[in-house]
């Protein structure tokens, strides 16, 4: 598998034939093309696989590298494909852990098909993330699907409150509560669902009055496992689950 890049912008599937048309080239910005020239050592004519995130994929390869701009990469491309978009779409609100816990848990939510990271502020919350850890996330989100393959990226939003996350449209919406219930029936709801949220607490859990908020806006209480877990644990096993129930 050639090396994957990030582009943000992509023309449609249908590409003019002309050689030379503005339409066959993208430009890869300053961190990719420092990995592509400083890291991987690309030469001019090396084959790369490019992607925008929203789903569109191409093969293309390397022309020219250009100092102006911060350092850019210019790329011709080859034929672009755009992958369907999967559903249920699966937004995960989640409390954030300490340290390097939180982006790696945003990799593997990232790995794993979560289409929406939202940050949660709780009653219990220990870390409420800036604009400068939600850059951070962006990142690992983006490391992750350059890694895995996806051709989508994990969007992550800024920083939200309970009553917030829980007024969005929402098909399904879970809040995982270790005094739940295991819902076998989960499978069945989720086939006709287009939007599906989960929720997941800090380590201190949820109060009883954000329970009681949440069940009021539809939230049903999922017991997912048989103990308590961690953050990144019972965000990464919920999505994990969903996933498998879905495919």
């Amino acid at each position: 598998m050639p090396p994957r890049f990030f582009c943000s912008s992509l023309p449609a599937a249908s590409l003019s034939e002309a050689a030379d048309s503005p339409e066959r080239f993208c430009t890869l910005g300053p961190d990719e093309t420092k990995h592509a020239r400083k890291v991987l050592r690309l030469p001019v004519g090396a084959s790369i696989e490019v992607f925008d995130g929203s789903g569109r994929l191409a093969e293309a390869e390397v022309v020219a590298y250009e100092r102006d701009g911060g350092g850019l990469t210019q790329c011709r491309l080859g034929g672009v494909r755009e992958v369907p978009e999967v559903f249920p779409r699966l937004t995960v609100a989640t409390a954030i852990p300490k340290g390097p816990r939180a982006e790696a848990m945003v990799n593997q939510l990232g790995q794993l098909g979560a289409d929406v990271l939202v940050p949660v502020q709780s009653e219990r919350s220990v870390v409420e993330p800036g604009a400068g850890k939600v850059e951070r996330y962006e990142k690992a989100a983006l490391a992750s699907a350059k890694q895995s393959g996806r051709p989508r990226l994990m969007a992550v939003e800024p920083m939200a409150t309970l009553g917030e996350v829980l007024a969005r449209p929402s098909d399904v919406k879970l809040i995982l509560d270790p005094r739940g219930q295991p819902m076998p029936g989960l499978s069945d709801q989720l086939q006709t669902a287009k939007d599906v949220l989960v929720l997941v607490g800090p380590e201190g859990g949820w109060s009883e009055g954000e329970l009681a908020e949440a069940q009021s806006a539809g939230c049903v209480r999922w017991r997912m496992a048989e103990h308590v877990l961690r953050i990144e644990t019972a965000a990464t096993a919920a999505v994990s689950i969903l996933r498998y129930l879905t495919a």
